[in-house]
């Protein structure tokens, strides 16, 4: 499958109760879920690949924990289970945009630039990784593109991160990598309830719409998911950007199955 040149806007996970009866058909099974959200959407970060993911769909899949958080990248043991983790999903074949190597935010730099550098190099030539950094010593020093430069040199992306309420003044996005890859992440506590939007971010949305329109090539897939906790609804801020970008915008109660007939409820 071919990834399109436009931007590929998803969310951040797909099986959420709080979803039936707004964005899926109350009657519809959970084992259909993933069907209807694909007439939807075209890309899906996912934490779990136990799913088979529809024909001409993209599909992200998060680096399990074990790995980023209780093996922290070292050793043989993170670069094996990355591997075996890498068979897993060696059936996905073209439809795998990449997997999320997302760190814990207690690992900083300084433990673990080396940990990545090794583990990125021994990962199997064919996996597309993109890198999503938490402790600010990856930043550091201010202006020193030195993270973009090493993933680059390790044919790895580094994921673009935007929280709820950053406002017009956050920095631009530095897309960087083979994979320009966006996620729009929220906070627990901010947002404890899911399900229905609660708060619009429309300048955040703009800023994001405009610049993976300008950076989308045939060469360089440009994707972005949606997390329940920006806005309350990952479906709905999905759908929002969609429209931005110049995509239709879905809309997924149309897709319903029609109620009966009153007096042909058998």
């Amino acid at each position: 499958m071919p990834l399109p040149a436009s931007p590929m806007i998803g969310t951040c996970g797909f099986s959420y109760p709080e979803w039936r009866g707004r964005f899926y058909p109350p009657e519809l099974a959970q084992n259909g879920w993933l069907g209807f959200y694909a007439e939807n959407f075209d890309a899906l970060e996912l934490d779990s690949t136990f799913y088979r993911p529809p024909e001409t769909f993209a599909l992200a899949a998060k680096v399990p924990r074990v790995i980023t958080h209780e093996a922290r990248l070292a050793g043989d043991e993170a670069v094996g289970m990355l591997h075996a983790f890498a068979s897993s999903l060696a059936p996905l074949g073209d439809r795998l945009l990449a997997v999320l190597l997302q760190l814990p935010p207690s690992l900083s730099a300084d433990e673990g630039e080396r940990r990545l550098e090794r583990l990125l190099t021994s990962r199997p030539a064919w996996l597309p990784v993109v890198v999503e950094v938490r402790h600010p010593s990856w930043h550091e020093p201010a202006g020193d593109p030195w993270l973009p430069e090493l993933l680059a040199s390790l044919d790895a992306s580094l994921a673009m991160v935007e929280y709820a309420g950053a406002g017009p003044d956050a920095p631009p996005l530095e897309w960087a990598g083979p994979i320009r890859y966006g996620r729009l992440l929220g906070d627990r506590d901010e947002m404890p309830q899911i399900g229905v939007r609660r708060r619009a971010e429309p300048g955040a949305l703009d800023r994001w719409a405009e610049q993976a329109v300008r950076v989308a090539d045939a060469d360089r897939p440009v994707a972005v998911f949606a997390n329940n906790r920006f806005e309350g609804s990952g479906f709905a801020t999905a759908a929002e950007l969609r429209a931005r970008v110049g995509r239709p915008a879905p809309d997924p109660k149309s897709l319903w199955p029609a109620p009966p007939l009153p007096g042909f409820d058998f």
